[in-house]
């Protein structure tokens, strides 16, 4: 059942050049009627909303203040609005008689009496980029071919052309390996990848990360594309995480939003967690036998825990969400809500999965044996300080199942002794849905909030 979260939903927190940060709540009252609520400095002086609302005219709100407390309001008895609608908007605000435009936001509508628990709430922004420009310092950029643990095809690298941005954007972009200038077709089969020397670091050795060779005689090859991911240097525990991205449409790609531990208290994957906000599938069409698309019309949701990885409880706390219109390659807002009580991951404010703390802990809730490896916190191993990752991967021989239903043929199968090899070797045939920038990862803003 689909299901809207009501804590911390339609309260966006924007920071307004030289003043502390407001907050801007939009949400509906009695019944259809529209309320905008604007909160900031008490030396502003004039706040204006502009609205687009899909199948209505624009409107534009100028809001006014009873006194002077910084607090700025309006109130449209004809807006005829319901729970759920989407609303985007832009506010401009005076100070200092300087108008500033702040950029464009959507929210989905709520009564006003779902805010009520955030006003008890202390946030502080940790850390926010709206992409300007992409700014490494604020950044771990991953450079290895190890494949992340599933065979992927990709070797990640700092290339601008894999990771850059542009008009507003950060753009995560796989590309061909042998569009390299140290990369020839001959070299992916009997050449040698040193990450090193390549690309000046290695992040990541396990899996032959820093140093690969082509096993030639026509067995397994180089990786043959290259793609970016990317890790915050700041972290929260508890808080919230917005994300507003277009993920990408071609065939085998892999794009995610995901959270993993700043230092891995608990141990080595999976006992000290991972947070998936959201992963994807860029191909059209790969459906069940029972119809069901598990293409680019379904993102999902998954915490992964566990004592090790041949026991990771991820399948008790995953859940997908089909889309309702068309598919996913479009903007959307995507978030974790993270409490001591649960974790929600949310699409556009509408609740992809839930879950909450046990109330007898992880470990229990797994059904492991032996030794609790999380003591007595309950939301262990969730309690530790997480940072965010922004990635696209390609292929792999654990995403991409061999039993699902292709518009396009699976080129390897996940047991195959070369899947590199035979998915290069099949290119003429998924190559083409790699169209321009609609392979790109697009993200227009990340921002992180502690609580």
């Amino acid at each position: 059942m689909k299901q809207i979260g009501f804590i911390c939903l339609t309260v966006l927190t924007v920071i307004v050049a030289g003043a502390k940060h407001a907050n801007i709540n939009i949400f509906i009252v009695k019944e259809s009627q529209l309320k905008l609520k604007f909160t900031g400095n008490e030396d502003i002086t004039f706040v204006s909303i502009r609205t687009k609302q899909q199948g209505k005219r624009d409107r534009i709100y100028n809001l006014k203040s009873s006194k002077d407390d910084g607090v700025w309001e309006h109130v449209d008895s004809e807006a005829n609005v319901k729970v759920g609608d989407i609303i985007h908007y832009q506010t401009v605000i005076k100070r200092k008689n300087v108008l500033k435009e702040l950029k464009w936001k959507s929210v989905s509508l709520l009564p006003e009496n779902a805010l009520a628990p955030v006003r008890s709430l202390r946030k502080v922004t940790v850390f926010r980029d709206d992409f300007n420009t992409f700014d490494r310092s604020h950044y771990k950029i991953e450079i290895t071919a190890a494949g992340g643990g599933n065979g992927e095809f990709q070797v990640y690298t700092p290339e601008h052309s894999n990771i850059y941005a542009s008009h507003g954007f950060l753009y995560i972009k796989p590309t061909l390996t042998v569009d390299h200038p140290a990369f020839t077709e001959s070299d992916l089969y009997n050449g040698q990848m040193d990450v090193p020397t390549v690309w000046g670091a290695c992040t990541k050795a396990i899996h032959n990360g820093c140093h690969k060779e082509a096993y030639g005689n026509g067995q397994e090859i180089l990786n043959p594309v290259m793609s970016g991911l990317i890790y915050t240097h700041a972290a929260i525990k508890y808080g919230r995480v917005n994300v507003r991205a277009r993920i990408p449409r071609g065939d085998w790609l892999w794009p995610a939003i995901w959270l993993m531990p700043t230092n891995s208290v608990y141990g080595s994957w999976p006992r000290s967690g991972e947070i998936d906000v959201m992963e994807a599938r860029g191909n059209r069409l790969m459906n069940t036998d029972t119809g069901l698309n598990r293409g680019i019309h379904q993102i999902a949701s998954t915490l992964n825990w566990g004592p090790d990885p041949r026991h990771s409880a991820g399948r008790l706390t995953h859940k997908a969400l089909q889309s309702t219109h068309g598919d996913w390659h479009k903007w959307h807002v995507f978030s974790l809500e993270w409490t001591e009580q649960h974790v929600i991951c949310l699409v556009d404010d509408q609740e992809i999965l839930r879950v909450n703390t046990p109330s007898e802990g992880f470990w229990k809730f797994g059904h492991f044996n032996g030794t609790n490896i999380w003591g007595s916190s309950l939301n262990a191993p969730f309690d530790q300080p997480f940072q965010l990752l922004l990635n696209v991967a390609v292929g792999g021989t654990k995403y991409f199942p061999d039993n699902l239903h292709y518009d396009t043929p699976k080129p390897w199968r996940n047991d195959s002794p070369h899947p590199m090899r035979d998915f290069w070797e099949k290119r003429n045939v998924w190559l083409p849905t790699w169209h321009g920038d609609n392979i790109a990862f697009l993200i227009d803003y990340v921002e992180m909030i502690q609580y």
